[in-house]
């Protein structure tokens, strides 16, 4: 028979709270014990059904979540009755969770089937019987969360513990008990993430009928083998067509020609069979989003043994349309039909998966796709949403649009936050956008993880889970072990990430942690808003790669108002530092202002514009130094994109989708051609004084562009002219500017033509001053902080 697949999610759901019980405890099924049932919509989470019904505050608002702790203090039933599809006596049946948070058991009709810790892994249960004997109820218990696992200390971390709390007075903790879980770490509460510990079924279930033999597991990977060529086509996809529509202005930057090459691709099988069978097994490569040659099938004889079996099956494609980020060319996608038969030609299973074929390497922190180097101009991702389970296609298609239309080329999928949903993928593919995976550790800076078995047995489960689920997606060209921790202190967890990307990957390069400290390292430079340093300090960085860095900015007014009962106070319970706050708003206000001062002021729209105009004047000043020392440098990822509940945070894109200013001047500064000036900046410029700056011309594209002219205003004045030439890949100083000013200076702004066509332009507000010196405890505290982590 060919593949049934049944969505369960949606609002055929009911669910109801239990007294606590131990996790180990032999007999947990209590069902009957739910003394009222309530609707339910999966994927979600406890406290959100419970808000749709009225029965908790908004824990977005104020500090109402604290209203709603109650909820993780007792467990949780989901349940939800299933009809028997029509299928035949050979048929067999699977309950499939895409991610149950965090404590879990399924039961169907009252009989346990699983019983699991964690939050990212696929959950497969067996229900063949169960559905033949008729209509059956699926349930699933859910711990709350007061029930995680505990940090176990040895006397060592204790006495450890005593020693550096006083010293190092955080919310991180030293050895905090989020790092006994492989759960969302940001869950717990961070300097932007309310401590909301979710619980729920946040992810897709699906029911799925196969034959004899269920393909459990289909993952793809390729190598490009042989050497690439480019030819004019009209290919067009459709993902392609939309994106162009949208970035108009960057479609000077986008190839048309397809890049061909020959590929060997992996499809990598795990198979479930009743029992020992010879299987014929066909697969068909086909284009998935453009017009172009398909490949296959190809035929393969699998002998198997009863229950699971690996397999890794080997094709070679002569001519692949290569996957390309968006701004090399179009993003093709294959998809990949695997195809079960018995000797006799019954068909037994099917599946279709969608890849790319592309190459990916990593060389002292210069990226290459497809063998040609691509500087990265990134964003970090946090998780969309507190409550992830609420998360749908929809949102991630709004985000992930957003991101590409900013310019940039990669996401950092930040270690403190999720695996997400194969949709967010599934859309990063279609884009063209690279991704960074982080696995979840994050921000552990004197202490360490657990090293004991159990532990790492569950870090190998969990992990070798979220390789075998994106294996197969282009877009995603990095591993990495996690966010600010030490390398050194955490050898077994570092060890056990390595061995299992190479085991069911191996095609990816693998980064330890983030920050690195190799080979120049990646860098998070905190030294601006956390060391309070001079935002003119950016420009110091010698970093080869800069993976964090930022300024905290107050969001709309509209947002401050959803978010607060007064919007002129309480900014701290939405994460605020009101000191830094004050320290780079003087940049404009000037340095009397005072913290009591800044909660008056800034219920105003033209106040929240200076905060988010010394955001943004930082991260154009971070940015444009990194992309002068493209060569020596290999990209930037700015902290961060977007956030998980209305926050004051270092978001350039709030909680509700509005943009921030140094969002709407991004598209800028992440042009693929960028005219920037090097300047001293942060001095107070004034009349009579001559305004000196180099004039540097980037291009991260492969086109040349010849015979281009660049004009620069001061004011709507015109200053300065000049032709030049741009060759493909480049870096360079191309003039001088120099300019005695009339008057106090308030912006210069640059326009580089192509013809009649603006290729890049950019623009600088010089009526700021940022003559701070950068505190000597301040940089004392940085120097600690990147010893700890090595």
């Amino acid at each position: 028979m060919t593949r049934f697949t049944l969505n369960l999610g949606g609002s055929s759901w009911s669910f109801g709270q239990v007294p606590r019980r131990p996790f180990a405890a032999p007999d947990v099924y209590d069902l009957p014990a739910v003394t009222e049932w309530l609707p339910a919509v999966i994927p979600g989470n406890v406290r959100t059904d419970l808000l749709a019904l009225g029965r908790i505050l908004d824990p977005f608002f104020g500090e109402q979540y604290k209203e709603s702790l109650w909820v993780e203090e007792v467990d949780w039933w989901y349940r939800r009755a299933v009809e028997p599809p029509l299928v035949s006596t050979t048929s067999r049946a699977f309950l499939i969770f895409e991610g149950i948070d965090y404590l879990s058991a399924i039961f169907i009709n009252g009989r346990e089937m699983a019983h699991h810790e964690g939050m990212f892994s696929r959950q497969i249960v067996e229900i063949t019987e169960a559905l033949r004997a008729g209509p059956m109820e699926v349930a699933v218990r859910l711990w709350g969360s007061s029930a995680l696992p505990k940090r176990r200390l040895t006397w060592q971390q204790r006495l450890w513990q005593k020693l550096a709390d006083p010293l190092y007075r955080s919310w991180i903790g030293i050895y905090p008990d989020r790092s006994a879980t492989l759960k969302c770490q940001m869950s717990f509460g961070w300097d932007f993430a309310p401590p909301i510990r979710t619980m729920g079924i946040w992810d897709e279930v699906s029911l799925v009928v196969s034959g004899p033999v269920f393909i459990a597991e289909a993952n793809c990977q390729s190598s490009v083998a042989g050497s690439q060529r480019s030819v004019a086509s009209s290919q067009k996809s459709e993902v392609s067509s939309q994106k162009s529509e949208r970035n108009a202005r960057f479609s000077s930057f986008i190839p048309h020609p397809s890049s061909f090459s020959s590929a060997d691709l992996t499809i990598t099988l795990t198979l479930d069979a009743d029992q020992p069978r010879r299987v014929e097994t066909d697969i068909a490569v086909t284009p998935a989003n453009f017009e172009g040659a398909a490949f296959g099938p190809f035929h393969f004889t699998l002998d198997l043994t009863a229950g699971q079996s690996r397999h890794r099956l080997f094709s070679y494609l002569p001519a692949a349309a290569l996957w390309q980020p968006w701004d090399r060319g179009q993003p093709h996608l294959y998809e990949v039909q695997v195809s079960l038969a018995g000797p006799g030609g019954e068909p037994l299973d099917e599946v279709a998966v969608r890849t790319g074929i592309r190459s990916v390497d990593l060389h002292e922190w210069q990226f290459s796709i497809n063998s040609q180097r691509e500087f990265i101009r990134g964003l970090n991702w946090v998780p969309a949403d507190s409550f992830p389970g609420r998360l749908r296609s929809e949102d991630y298609t709004r985000l992930l649009n957003m991101a590409q239309d900013s310019g940039a080329n990669l996401l950092r999928v930040w270690g403190g936050g999720l695996r997400e949903k194969q949709a967010f993928y599934d859309l990063c593919d279609e884009l063209g956008l690279l991704v960074w995976q982080e696995f979840p550790f994050a921000c552990l800076f004197l202490g360490s993880y657990p090293r004991d078995p159990a532990y790492l047995a569950l870090v190998e489960a969990e992990c070798s889970a979220i390789v075998q689920q994106l294996g197969r997606h282009p877009s995603l060209v990095v591993w990495c072990g996690g966010n600010e921790f030490s390398r050194s202190r955490n050898r077994p967890l570092l060890d056990t990430l390595a061995a299992l990307v190479t085991r069911h990957d191996g095609t990816r390069p693998f980064i330890p942690v983030s920050p690195s400290f190799d080979c120049g390292g990646d860098a998070h430079n905190w030294h601006v808003w956390h060391g309070q340093a001079p935002i003119q300090h950016y420009q110091a960085e010698t970093a080869r790669f800069l993976s964090e860095f930022g300024l905290q900015a107050l969001p709309h007014l509209d947002t401050l108002q959803a978010a607060l009962p007064d919007p002129a106070t309480g900014w701290e319970i939405h994460h605020a530092d009101l000191q830094k706050l004050k320290r780079y708003t003087s940049l404009f206000n000037g340095p009397s202002a005072t913290s009591h001062q800044l909660l008056a002021i800034y219920n105003s729209p033209f106040t929240i514009f200076h905060s988010q105009l010394a955001q943004a004047i930082a991260l154009q000043t971070a940015i444009e130094h990194m992309r002068r020392r493209k060569g020596e440098a290999g990209g930037v990822c700015l902290w961060q994109f977007n956030e998980p509940w209305p926050a004051i945070s270092w978001a350039i894109v709030d909680y509700f989708g509005r943009p921030k200013l140094a969002y709407e001047r991004l598209a800028n500064w992440f042009n693929p051609v960028l005219i920037s000036l090097k300047f001293s900046v942060g001095r107070r410029w004034q009349a009579g004084q001559t305004f000196t700056a180099e004039i540097w011309a980037i291009n991260d594209s492969q086109q040349a562009f010849t015979a281009c002219e660049l004009q620069v205003k001061l004011d709507e004045t015109l200053i300065h002219s000049q032709r030049l030439d741009l060759p493909a890949d480049s870096a360079q100083r191309i003039g001088q500017l120099t300019h005695c000013l009339p008057q106090p200076p308030d912006q210069i702004t640059l326009t580089l033509y192509n013809g009649v066509e603006v290729l890049a332009q950019n623009t600088y507000d010089l009526n700021w001053a940022d003559e701070a010196n950068y505190p000597f405890s301040a940089r004392f505290r940085r120097w600690v902080a990147d010893w700890a982590l090595r």
